[in-house]
């Protein structure tokens, strides 16, 4: 009995050790469960601020990036307002003209010189001095170069002393004639005497004659010596090369301390005064050219100018049917745009001349397949650019003949028409605003050069990469700016 009684303590007790603790633990998660839930509620009210501020900064953010995108699409349209679509068009317009025309075809020549050469050493000698260069313009008789003169001095002195030497044996020879011809006469004289003796007669008479020949021969070599002494006073003259006519010196041939020999090439000289055009013209083409006639000349680089037919050579090509004509020019400025071989487009007229309304080729445009031109037309808004269709004819030079649509004294638009609409506002640009090539030079931007502003100088110009590069750096999305 005592040990069951213990046994059963021993459980009662295991009972009561689990019961309290089991009392403990809930006692323990109950007052931990409004704890937990202050936490719960000061961290999601944390986590809620955060995201608040996340979405205002995201906020902000896209007001900025749209505030940027709104100024910037303003900006774009300010631009398109000038010269896009609401704004008025800049345009170069030309005159609708009648008068007389001709057609023409197009021949390709050059420019060439009619003196030019290499002007060459008259003597042989070493150079001494060149005194001009290349580029170096010289008139008729200016001395180019010279050579070292001692030795054709030394020459020339000898000659002179050889002339002497012929002119005493001339002298000489002259008195041993003088002597026989006192003999034969004194003999001439005895001949009818006793005293006379014939064989000495006939020997005395030979010896003037001989002495007769040796006289002439003295003064044929005195003669010679005179020429010898005449060609060393020329090689000396020559010791300096003389510029045979006006012109630029566009090669040299020689330096300081050369030896050249008779004829070798000292310098190469070209007039730029006597340059004119060659060009072979096609036979059949040559019905329109008449001496005298004016042609338009357009050179590759510079003005066109007018030139008159000079020449036609009796001469055709056997292969390509074409004969060369030569035409005397009437330059702006021959010493600044015009050079020779240079390359010209010639204009050759083709047949008669004719009454015509003619317009500029740059005003005819193509839309859906027809030819139209934009007339300038006033109105009460400002001028406006009307479209009209044309029905041209042949083509004269820089001009079509118009057969229908245009007439005299209409303005059309030669530049600027490729992306104009009908009825479009225009605003007619002055002559000095159009550039060589047809681009349009306003007045200067700041800071830039004359004309249309160049996209990549403005902040969204350039690549996309440069403009994704200058918006980041306009704007950085939820950073500090």
């Amino acid at each position: 009995m005592k040990i069951r009684n213990k046994r059963s303590s021993r459980h009662l007790s295991a009972r009561n050790v689990l019961f309290t603790a089991f009392v403990i633990c809930g006692i323990s998660l109950i007052l931990q469960i409004p704890l937990s839930g202050a936490n719960a509620q000061k961290i999601t009210k944390e986590g809620s601020a955060q995201l608040y501020t996340a979405k205002d900064g995201t906020k902000n953010a896209n007001k900025q990036k749209r505030k940027y995108r709104k100024g910037r699409r303003g900006n774009r349209k300010g631009r398109r307002g000038k010269r896009g679509r609401r704004g008025s068009a800049k345009v170069f317009v030309d005159l609708v003209t009648k008068g007389t025309a001709v057609e023409t075809v197009q021949v390709y020549g050059r420019i060439i010189a009619r003196q030019a050469g290499v002007v060459a050493s008259r003597t042989k000698g070493a150079v001494e001095d060149v005194k001009v260069h290349v580029g170096d313009r010289v008139k008729k008789g200016d001395t180019i170069a010279t050579l070292v003169s001692s030795m054709l001095k030394a020459e020339r002195e000898l000659k002179a002393a050889e002339l002497k030497e012929s002119s005493a044996k001339i002298r000489t020879v002259g008195v041993q004639l003088s002597l026989a011809n006192q003999e034969l006469e004194r003999l001439k004289r005895l001949k009818k005497s006793s005293a006379f003796s014939s064989a000495r007669y006939q020997d005395k008479l030979r010896d003037v004659e001989r002495i007769q020949s040796a006289l002439i021969e003295a003064k044929a070599k005195r003669e010679q010596a005179r020429a010898r002494l005449r060609m060393a006073n020329i090689n000396l003259f020559n010791v300096k090369v003389i510029a045979p006519f006006d012109g630029v010196i566009i090669k040299r041939a020689v330096e300081a301390g050369d030896y050249v020999s008779l004829g070798a090439p000292v310098v190469k000289i070209l007039n730029e005064k006597s340059l004119e055009v060659e060009a072979e013209v096609p036979a059949n083409r040559l019905g329109g050219l008449t001496n005298g006639i004016e042609i338009n000349v357009k050179p590759e680089f510079g003005k066109s100018f007018k030139a008159s037919v000079r020449a036609i050579v009796p001469q055709e090509n056997a292969l390509s049917r074409t004969r060369v004509v030569r035409f005397s020019p009437v330059f702006f400025n021959p010493t600044g745009t015009i050079a020779s071989n240079q390359s010209v487009v010639l204009h050759i007229p083709s047949g008669a001349t004719k009454q015509a309304v003619t317009v500029h080729k740059d005003a005819i445009t193509q839309r859906r397949g027809k030819r139209v031109v934009f007339v300038v037309k006033e109105t009460d808004s400002g001028l406006r650019a009307n479209m009209r269709p044309v029905e041209l004819g042949d083509a004269f030079g820089l001009r079509f003949e118009v057969l229908k649509g245009l007439k005299p004294g209409d303005r059309v638009v030669i530049r600027g028409n490729e992306r104009l609409r009908p009825r479009q506002k225009i605003k007619i640009a002055a002559p000095r605003q159009m550039g060589s090539r047809g681009r349009w030079q306003g007045k200067a931007q700041p800071g830039g050069k004359p004309g249309w502003k160049k996209r990549g100088n403005n902040s969204f110009g350039g690549s996309k990469k440069n403009r994704n590069k200058n918006r980041n750096d306009k704007i950085k999305i939820g950073g500090k700016s």
